[in-house]
């Protein structure tokens, strides 16, 4: 893990000239300034400043009305992270480093995310007696554009050896930059639509993790575009094509290695507390979404039968549903299927981890896991088992998610609100906009 000392020297041996400093707002938008090198050591002691108001801002990058972080709330402060420190190899004598937010007196700013999640961890950890460690599985397609129309970069099929041959020049750029900033890619996917590919980072502790994240969706796009092409994280890209979809992979080990989550004499694989850490996450599941699966289009993805979850359940190795319990063979853990490329990751996994520890302190029991498909379930079968719709437009898991404050309080209430706001003003904009469908669908009918 590098100090503050380490970066020095490693700035001052290969030669590195400026350094990209920020962080991720609510709108999972990345917020960035560039400084000189010679700013190091102010930065490390008072951080660089940006306007508290960016906070407000949504995916439009539109300042939104009625802000809780107005014009005369001045600044925070962004402290880089030594251990996070990396080298752009795409960038010219350029290095980067992921911050916390701060006060000018230097405590935690009420409204940081990446600090909301270290709060909530080093509560969970301390009650589970382990380290939380997740992986994060991202799909993304790769755009070309052509006649003034956004198709997929290829037309090849699933798992498809093509697939990986044909965007090979890309891909091999993308995982070199990603593990020369420290990265592991564990595995690379052609997968169900055409130009689309699952991308699998090796599991990490979950604040280095959620680091990984930021950097995958700043790197997958710049990469592409260097390569002539467009790189999107957009949930549903087209209508008749398989959506990209975050899975997010939840574990946990002691000092000695163990598997906190892990009882092989269970048929699951599960300690008590790992079931009510399950328990927690379908409790406060459809306010998970919300965070997960931010967007107008988020929603357009998940319906049954997509091979993206629509119901409020788990079962063991089923990925029909929305928490999956993984085969005993590959390590007792959980898989979060809700959300999608367009989340903030740090939000996400603080909410995650919250939910879990909700489940373990107020000992919720799961239920039994599905065994089926959820996407043939009946109305009337899924009353019996007690499984729920998750919300099917943005706008009513905002409302789930309002409504929980619960949730709200464990992340941090300004944090909550705020959010909400946001992601209420892009519901709205949507709301408003006509449709090139519409108007031809309609104009001719009425």
């Amino acid at each position: 893990m590098y100090t503050k000392e380490k970066v020095k020297q490693l700035i001052e041996e290969n030669d590195i000239e400026f350094l990209d400093i920020g962080y991720m707002d609510y709108a999972a938008l990345s917020r960035i300034r560039t400084v000189r090198v010679d700013q190091l050591d102010n930065l490390f002691d008072q951080g660089l400043n940006f306007f508290a108001g960016m906070m407000s801002f949504n995916a439009f990058d539109e300042y939104i009305p009625n802000p809780m972080y107005g014009i005369g709330d001045g600044d925070f402060f962004a402290i880089p992270d030594p251990s996070t420190f990396a080298i752009l190899p795409h960038r010219r004598k350029t290095a980067r480093m992921f911050c916390d937010l701060v006060y000018e007196n230097g405590e935690p700013w009420h409204g940081c995310p990446r600090q909301a999640l270290k709060r909530v961890l080093k509560e969970a950890e301390a009650e589970f007696g382990g380290n939380m460690s997740l992986a994060f599985e991202q799909e993304a397609y790769l755009l070309n554009e052509v006649g003034g129309k956004l198709v997929s970069a290829d037309n090849t099929h699933c798992f498809s050896i093509e697939g990986i041959q044909m965007q090979e020049k890309f891909l091999h750029e993308f995982v070199k930059a990603m593990e020369e900033a420290g990265v592991k890619i564990e595995k690379i996917s052609s997968e169900y639509g055409p130009g689309q590919f699952e991308i699998n980072l090796k599991y990490a502790h979950a604040v280095r993790a959620a680091d990984e994240q930021v950097l995958f969706m700043q790197l997958f796009k710049q990469i592409a575009l260097e390569n002539g092409l467009i790189g999107t994280l957009m949930p549903k890209p087209f209508q008749d094509l398989s959506g990209s979809g975050l899975h997010v992979h939840i574990s946990m080990f002691n000092n000695d290695g163990k598997n906190v989550f892990e009882d092989l004499a269970d048929p699951l694989g599960l300690t008590e507390q790992a079931r009510y850490f399950v328990g927690g996450l379908l409790k406060h599941a459809r306010s998970l979404v919300a965070i997960g699966a931010p967007s107008i289009n988020s929603y357009k993805r998940m319906y049954p039968g997509s091979f993206a979850p629509a119901q409020v359940c788990y079962g063991a190795g089923n990925r029909s549903t929305l928490i999956r319990v993984t085969e005993k063979r590959r390590g007792s853990r959980f898989e979060f299927r809700g959300a999608d490329g367009t989340c903030n990751p740090y939000l996400l996994a603080a909410a995650l981890v919250a939910a879990g520890l909700d489940g373990v302190k107020e000992k919720l029991d799961p239920g039994e896991p599905l065994s089926s498909d959820a996407g043939i379930l009946t109305e009337e079968e899924m009353k019996r088992q007690g499984i729920e719709w998750i919300p099917s437009t943005l706008d009513e898991a905002i409302t789930e998610l309002a409504g929980n404050k619960k949730l709200g309080e464990m992340l941090g209430r300004h944090i909550w609100e705020e959010f909400i706001k946001v992601k209420r003003t892009e519901v709205e904009k949507a709301a408003r906009h006509v449709t090139d469908w519409e108007r031809v669908e309609l104009s001719r009918r009425f």
